[in-house]
Parts: C-alpha cells; structure tokens; sequence
C-alpha cells in the first residue's frame, strides 16, 4: 500500500510557470506514481489578493488529487501595507540599536511596541487566510504519513505545521527577506521534522539565523529536463518581429526587478542602437514601460514559454530574491546564456558555479554583460557547455526524487 503524501501551497494551477507553486506541481507530479498524492491549497489563482476563483472541493491537475479551500477574506492591500510599515520601522529602529550596543537597555526601558497580537494580525493580513483547510489538517493529519509545506511566509504554512510537526517536511524556499527576521518565524524553521533546502545558500541562511541544524535536511531542489524540448511553434510568429531579443520569464513586477530591466535595456538600446527587444514572458504585476522595443506577451504555455526561451540571446533574471531560480536552470539547460543579479546569492552562486552566464549590479555590468552576448565572436559554445554540464550534475530528477524519498522514510521511522 502507498504510503499518503499531502503537500500544502498557497497557490496550485497550471497558470503558474514559476516560483515555488510552479515547483510543488512539479514535485507532486514526479511522486504520484510512488505515494498516494493529495494537494491541499486555496481556491485563488492570484497572490494579490487571494480571491476565491477555482471552485471549492476536490479537482484533479495531471492525475494529482487537488483539495481546494477558500480563503475567508481577500487581502485587505490597505491593512498589510500599514502593518508592514509599522513592523519595518521596529525592524529598522531594533537594527540601529543593536549596531550601538543599545538594544537590550532599550527592551528594558521602553515596552516593545510589536506585540505577538501584531504579528498574529500581519499573518492573516498576509493571507491567504485559509482557517478551513487549517481544520481540515487538523482533522484528518492522521490519514497522512507525511506533510509537506512549501514556502515558510504564509499563513498556511505557518499555522499547519504546528498541527503534527513529527510527520511535517518543511521546503521553505527562503532569501535573507526582511521578513525573514520576524520572531514568529523562530517556531517555522524548528518545527518540523525535516527540511529540504533548494541550495547549499539556502540552507546556510536559515542555519545562521534559526540554529536549526540538528534538525535533518538534504539539498533536493528538482530536475531540469535535458533533452531539447519539441518546439511547436515559429519564434517570428509568436512575437511579430525578426529582431534579436533578451527574455525574462515570471511574474513581472517592480519587487522582481523588472522595472530596473526596463531602464537599463532601455538605456542600452539608446546608447548603443542595437535593434534588440526585450520580451516579458509572465503575467503583469506592475505599470507597463511603454515602448516598442519592449513587448509583453503575458502568461504563455510550457510550449509557448520554451520556443520563446530557445530563441533568446539571454535570460535576464533582475531579482534580489531567489531560493532556486527554476528558469535560470532551465535555461541552462537549453543552452541560453543567463544574465542575472549579483547581489542574489543564490544566482550569484549559480553563475559562479556554472561559469554559463553573466553577473551585473548596475548599468555597466549590465552593459557589459549585453556587449558579450552580442558579439558575434564570444565564445558561445563554451558558455553553453558549462552550462548544461552544471545542470545535468546537480540537478537531475533521479537524485531529486531520492531525497523526498529519504525525507519521508526518515519521519516514518522516528
């Protein structure tokens, strides 16, 4: 008999071609075949304010069982956008103090203005609030050998694993976040039984700001595909133009980097005239840049996504804040260059590692990086070896799988 697996999400659906609810559907899907699956999530399609759009109960997603629950409010913006301020003010006042020596006089004399009632709130406020499917674990976690939560920032996670934390694998999906820092999070990292990191940078923050290294871990982010993927698809259909182009594939929004994409390949194309577009692949989070050499096809399917990927000169991944980066990898995979963020350390890391891609900070790294893509002599071929070499050593699903699989024994066992 299978033993039953359930993983937690926040956001579940094939509308979603990145981040960590793009990466449980992945990892559901590569297990369904050796565990009973079930997917408990909500019925949101969207983060912004995770209102109820699926209809509630039982679907199924690729022969994945999927539970849907619905979320009790939507996101009040109005209400988190306050808390955040007055939470990021202590932060900031806590850290000056701290760097003077004054923070433990200062706990003495002044009462803490955060109280646990105000984190309490931010967690709801957070969302999405899903007090249903928190009953419902309660209600039945015996039926299940093994709970899998992904992401550590939302309510779902936060509040399910303290439910059975001796059957709870924790993928937390962490970057050094402001939020991060937040007590609460102190029960999060400790609580479960066994976490599973997405990189060895990954793993090292969360051990240097919780002290949770006796709790059992693996590195066990997921496999990347390496054959070239069938393309359906012409390139000069999809995007109107014959033009070279640089890509970014996910959410598009200001706090991904995006909107500084647009200024510095903007800022490129003025200073050098190179007929070049600039392509994002994902849905819109943010006010639009308007301009002709900057074209938003929105969220588009894996075939769509792929014959877009291939065709690149480079993926530009912009963000501060990545626990894996899936598309970094799977472009490497394909042999795309990967122009990204330095000042991430999980891409910087996979830069580094890989020797398959470029590393900016500012407009003229950027412009450095852009000036090496383009050159008709750089020396490609390496960069695309390097690549796929990266990937296929560290990244197969064969290993992948052996660490959920490892994981789940090891809380069956104790």
């Amino acid at each position: 008999m299978k033993k039953k697996i359930a993983f937690i999400i926040q956001l579940y659906g094939l509308e979603i071609n990145g981040g960590a609810e793009y990466h449980c559907r992945l990892i559901a899907e590569k297990l369904k075949d050796i565990y009973d699956v079930e997917v408990l999530t909500s019925c949101a399609k969207s983060s912004v304010l995770w209102e109820n759009e699926y209809a509630e109960g039982v679907s199924y997603i690729d022969d994945v069982t999927v539970r849907r629950f619905p979320t009790d409010k939507p996101r009040d913006r109005r209400k988190l956008r306050r808390m955040n301020q007055k939470l990021r003010k202590m932060q900031t006042h806590q850290k000056v103090l701290r760097s003077l020596g004054l923070l433990g006089l200062y706990e003495k004399v002044v009462p803490d203005g955060i109280t646990n009632a105000d984190y309490e709130k931010w967690v709801e406020y957070q969302g999405p609030f899903l007090p249903r499917l928190i009953d419902y674990i309660k209600e039945k976690q015996a039926n299940y050998d093994a709970l899998i939560f992904f992401t550590y920032l939302y309510y779902p996670t936060i509040e399910g694993l303290k439910i059975a934390p001796e059957k709870s694998i924790l993928i937390p999906t962490a970057h050094d976040e402001w939020q991060i820092h937040f007590p609460l999070f102190e029960s999060v990292f400790t609580l479960p039984k066994a976490i599973l990191y997405n990189t060895l940078s990954e793993k090292r923050l969360v051990n240097r700001l919780f002290n949770n290294e006796n709790i059992h871990s693996a590195i066990a982010a997921v496999g990347i595909e390496q054959e070239q993927a069938h393309v359906k698809y012409h390139v000069n259909e999809l995007l109107k133009t014959n033009d070279d182009y640089l890509i970014y594939i996910g959410r598009v929004d200001v706090h991904k980097g995006c909107q500084l994409l647009c200024d510095h390949f903007l800022k490129y194309k003025k200073a050098t005239g190179k007929p070049l577009k600039l392509i994002f692949a994902g849905k819109l989070f943010m006010e639009k840049t308007i301009d002709p050499d900057i074209i938003y096809v929105g969220f588009v399917d894996e075939d769509v996504k792929i014959t877009l990927l291939q065709n690149a000169m480079a993926l530009v991944i912009p963000s501060l804040y990545e626990s894996l980066s899936l598309v970094t990898l799977e472009s490497m995979a394909q042999g795309i260059p990967v122009i990204a963020n330095k000042d991430c350390e999980v891409l910087k890391d996979h830069i580094e590692n890989s020797h398959s891609g470029f590393l900016f900070n500012d407009y003229e790294s950027f412009k450095t990086a852009m000036d090496a893509v383009l050159d008709p002599a750089f020396d490609k071929a390496t960069l695309i070896a390097n690549g796929k070499k990266y990937v296929a050593e560290n990244y197969t699903w064969e290993v992948t799988i052996q660490k959920y699989k490892d994981a789940i024994d090891y809380i069956s066992r104790h």
